[in-house]
């Protein structure tokens, strides 16, 4: 059983001439067999430039809460682009958005708007240095906070120098070195580590930022300790630094008021993009007033054009209007489902031979195939002995079968996606592994 996709290998090619790798992000490139082209979607579906049709737990990584194509919130962009896509000032529904977001989430008390998740971080750890008069960043290795030269450090890890200082490494070519001086890369779950860290650069941190889940690459949904993270408000606490939460994964879709509500925690800073907005070009940082005022208050920047994108605003003020909308109904539906799916992908994991692996968080599961039998906590153990071409593998043999999930095994729910959805997946798995372990 296997799909064609001699249209989309055709676009790739004629792109690579044009387009670097014919991808304009670097982690479409992964894709098997190749980066695909895509037609059309419609609620949970999806269709490809050669009419393969998907049930879709891509979800364009997560944004797309509600589903491909929900048509309030293309009747809200429309509605905005007809009086006018832009004005480089300000529309009502800014505040609105604004308002919904704080009243929402309980530390958001000021919002400000940006276009993309890498820069409400990159907003947040400037408003951290800002408001401390420090430098230094903690951060936890395998924890994804974007691409910007000053915070991409440590994803990957360290290197350990037995004639100097540890540094993190950088995630690319190009980032000056000059950067890494500012950045403690650490385990995630380790508070002995933190509290090293602290110690180490004692009077000299600005800020601990952190996903409260961990949610990306191969170690996807993997969960804080229970404590973990009202540790880190303390330490913050104590060495007068400020906590920002990374919540471009998890606002508004492991709770309406995202880590601060499922886990009793508030940060000083958020970031929050992704189900912020459905699918919309939308981001926003959120905090304490205190320290969002430095922003008018102080000389520091924080502007762009396309900042508060009237047709994005517009969009993202209807698509969390409507996933708040009776107490959270269509959240709470999508969490249902994706609980139905855990479930069932757990029970293929204890039917096959393969070693599969599930993990989830509210409206997320995790797949992988890992040997090990190591409690998975944190970037290091979660790839211990993980199987990558079987990962690949089980990739491709889904999507033949009409399901769509990350190269890495993220499957991403939303309320557009049905029961009977679900059981056609859970089939195609079955299938899939069936075929996999006959290899």
């Amino acid at each position: 059983m296997s799909n064609s996709y001699t249209r989309s290998e055709a676009l790739l090619l004629r792109a690579r001439a044009v387009i670097p790798g014919g991808v304009s992000s670097g982690n479409r490139a992964n894709w098997t067999p190749f980066p695909l082209y895509y037609a059309r979607g419609d609620g949970a579906r999806v269709w490809d430039v050669d009419g393969n049709e998907y049930i879709d737990y891509v979800l364009g990584r997560g944004p797309l809460i509600l589903g491909h194509g929900e048509p309030e919130l293309i009747d809200a962009i429309y509605r905005q682009l007809k009086v006018s896509q832009f004005f480089a000032g300000q529309i009502e529904a800014e505040i609105e958005l604004a308002e919904l977001i704080c009243s929402l989430v309980n530390n958001a008390e000021m919002v400000r708007f940006c276009n993309s998740g890498s820069e409400a971080i990159h907003a947040c750890t400037r408003l951290a240095r800002s408001a401390t008069g420090r430098e230094k960043i903690i951060r936890f290795i395998g924890h994804y906070h974007g691409w910007y030269d000053g915070i991409a450090w440590g994803f990957s890890g360290v290197n350990a120098s037995p004639e100097g200082p540890s540094l993190p490494v950088p995630m690319s070519l190009g980032q000056p070195s000059s950067d890494a001086s500012n950045i403690l890369a650490v385990e995630w779950n380790d508070p002995e580590a933190v509290t090293n860290a602290f110690e180490k650069c004692r009077g000299e941190v600005a800020a601990v930022i952190t996903e409260p889940i961990m949610f990306n690459g191969f170690w996807s949904n993997i969960h804080p300790f229970e404590g973990f993270l009202r540790f880190l408000r303390e330490q913050c606490d104590a060495n007068g630094a400020l906590l920002v939460f990374d919540e471009v994964q998890t606002g508004f879709r492991i709770s309406l008021g995202g880590a601060a509500e499922h886990f009793g925690v508030a940060a000083d800073l958020s970031a929050f993009a992704k189900a912020l907005s459905g699918g919309v070009c939308l981001a926003a940082f959120a905090g304490r007033t205190d320290v969002m005022k430095r922003l008018v208050e102080t000389n520091t920047v924080h502007t762009g054009t396309y900042n508060a994108y009237p047709p994005a605003v517009a969009g993202a003020l209807r698509h969390l209007t409507l996933l708040a909308a009776s107490s959270g109904a269509k959240l709470q539906r999508v969490h249902h489902h994706a609980a139905l799916l855990e479930r069932s992908l757990r029970d293929l994991a204890g039917q096959t031979q393969l070693p599969l692996v599930v993990r989830a968080s509210p409206g997320a599961v995790t797949t992988a195939f890992r040997a090990a039998s190591t409690q998975v906590i944190n970037h290091r153990s979660a790839a211990e002995g993980l199987d990558f071409s079987l990962q690949r593998a089980w990739h491709l043999a889904l999507q033949d079968r009409g399901v769509r999930i990350t190269p890495e095994g993220l499957w991403y729910l939303s309320a557009a996606h049905s029961a009977k959805d679900i059981a056609i997946t859970v089939d195609a798995a079955r299938d899939a592994l069936q075929s996999l372990s006959s290899r």
